[in-house]
């Protein structure tokens, strides 16, 4: 039986794997990074870090396919992201996105906002649409709030309805761009279990970029560290690792200490 959320000739990764070789990225003849090369398994959760400034949402970007890189190459599931434009579009149609503060659309309710994405890529009615966009809310702990606005409910619930729509497609691979942003203590909290659990349930591939140690060391499992003096990566490897062993400016980074 074909599955009405994928379009029948769409090319999908074998495995969830993203390899980054050789990567700079800049805007015009301004490098941010450079030689970024690491890889990011199947169902992992993997952390950008770094301080303000080093380039984080710009390497999300471009993973992301909103932002061409100077040089290198991205690969998901073996194949070139940018060179491989027959299969760009399908590739892109198996990442899920929550921007920054959830970019809800402030005139539309929950639901929505999550069948944007459900109208313009498949094939289900409207009926069908919206009883899966209530099941995307419910996945997220929002049963109940498909018809309020996102004036009208809390920055985490705001940030929770952000990830439900990140999720409309089924994604293989799910980019957070700063999840815990603006939350108090206790919602951010919440925030991270709820993407381990979807993590687990969904088995998809999560990347994550933040600057909060509490999400840090509660969800990546890998966390690659982007350096603003040197414009490159510094360390990759797990936060409980790197917070013993890293670089210097990691380590201090990472237990919160003053330069």
């Amino acid at each position: 039986m074909e599955n009405p959320l994928i379009p029948q000739n769409s090319f999908i990764p074998q495995k969830a794997l993203i390899d980054v070789r050789n990567l700079t990225v800049g805007y015009g003849t301004k490098i941010i990074q450079k030689d970024l090369t690491f890889s990011v398994k199947e169902k992992e959760i993997f952390v950008i870090m770094g301080g303000s400034g080093c380039g984080k949402s710009s390497l999300l970007r471009v993973l992301m396919g909103l932002l061409k890189p100077l040089q290198g190459t991205v690969l998901y599931g073996g194949t070139d992201f940018w060179q491989d434009a027959e299969n760009r579009q399908a590739i892109l149609q198996s990442i899920g996105v929550m921007f920054q503060g959830g970019a809800l659309w402030t005139s539309r309710t929950l639901a929505e906002n999550i069948a944007i994405p459900l109208k313009q890529y498949t094939r289900l009615n409207d009926r069908q649409i919206y009883e899966l966009a209530r099941y995307k809310l419910a996945q997220v702990g929002l049963s109940g709030f498909e018809h309020y606005y996102p004036s009208e409910i809390s920055g985490g619930m705001r940030k929770r309805a952000g990830i439900a729509r990140a999720l409309a497609l089924d994604p293989r691979f799910v980019f957070l761009d700063e999840p815990s942003a603006g939350l108090d203590p206790v919602s951010s909290a919440k925030l991270d279990e709820l993407i381990l659990q979807l993590r687990e349930s969904l088995g998809m591939t999560v990347l994550i970029v933040t600057h909060e140690l509490a999400s840090i060391f509660t969800v990546a499992d890998t966390a690659i560290w982007l350096d603003a003096k040197t414009k490159t990566m510094l360390a990759q490897g797990n936060p409980g690792d790197l917070v013993k062993n890293g670089p210097e400016i990691v380590r201090k980074f990472l237990k919160r200490e003053a330069e």
